[in-house]
């Protein structure tokens, strides 16, 4: 698999690999995942409010258990019981929902290196039903692969830099990190070839240029820099630096 075809599965290009090889995330990478987490927050709401909505009708419950005609003490009893109960789960469950949103997405780069194999893993199903996916293990990391990576990349010795997110599930299962979450990946000999950090310094410089212009209200001149570091369009260029400007609360 040539370094150009790694670069057009994980999506990334030479300018994001080196960012990342200074534990940085590139402007053009912080983009795309502050539009996911901002996809994910819209979701969450809607599925926080829609536990509100049935944690109220429960409420509904206890209000028509408490003003029915002619109903019984012990009826009574067991509708505000069921009631209440069906209120504290749903409005607990929504209320932790709706608190969590309001976390801004940390983009944290990690690192892991050593030799790479694509492992066949088996799954069990409802029904009894057997399943097969791909991962990528390295370095006693696992990701999500597919069977194209799986018949493409040979098995070398790779450094991955990778979106570290914040854990996930607290049950303490882990499961293979997502491949959307690896940043750029390269042969570890290419990265022990590679120049001196000079060039990612001055890489760094342009991205810090970015964000001082939206500080000081220059957007213009963040749409002009965007442009000239990514080669982007107008339009792409506009669309970043409204997005890292609304990270940034300007």
């Amino acid at each position: 698999m040539s370094d150009q075809e790694l670069m057009n599965y994980f999506k990334f290009d030479e300018a994001d690999r080196l960012a990342n090889r200074s534990g940085q995330i590139s402007a053009k990478q912080k983009v795309r995942f502050i539009a996911e987490d901002r996809y994910n927050k819209k979701w969450g709401r809607i599925g926080g409010i829609s536990m509100l909505v049935i944690a109220a009708l429960g409420l509904a419950l206890m209000l028509y258990a408490w003003i029915k005609p002619s109903g019984k003490v012990s009826t009574i009893m067991v509708d505000l019981i069921a009631g209440g109960i069906w209120v504290l789960v749903w409005g607990i469950i929504g209320g932790i929902v709706l608190a969590r949103l309001s976390s801004r997405p940390e983009f944290k780069v990690a690192r892991v290196q050593g030799h790479a194999r694509i492992v066949d893993v088996q799954s069990s199903y409802a029904n009894n039903r057997i399943g097969i996916h791909q991962e990528l293990h390295i370095g006693g990391k696992r990701f999500v692969a597919t069977r194209i990576l799986a018949g493409r990349m040979p098995e070398d010795d790779y450094i991955v830099y990778y979106f570290d997110r914040p854990a996930r599930n607290p049950s303490g299962i882990t499961y293979p990190t997502a491949s959307e979450d690896i940043l750029s990946i390269e042969l570890l000999k290419k990265a022990d070839a590679a120049p001196s950090m000079e060039p990612l310094s001055g890489h760094q410089a342009q991205d810090a240029e970015i964000i001082r212009c939206i500080k000081e209200g220059d957007e213009a001149g963040a749409i002009r820099r965007h442009r000239s570091i990514y080669n982007s369009s107008f339009e792409e260029a506009k669309k970043s630096v409204e997005i890292v400007k609304s990270s940034l609360g300007n």
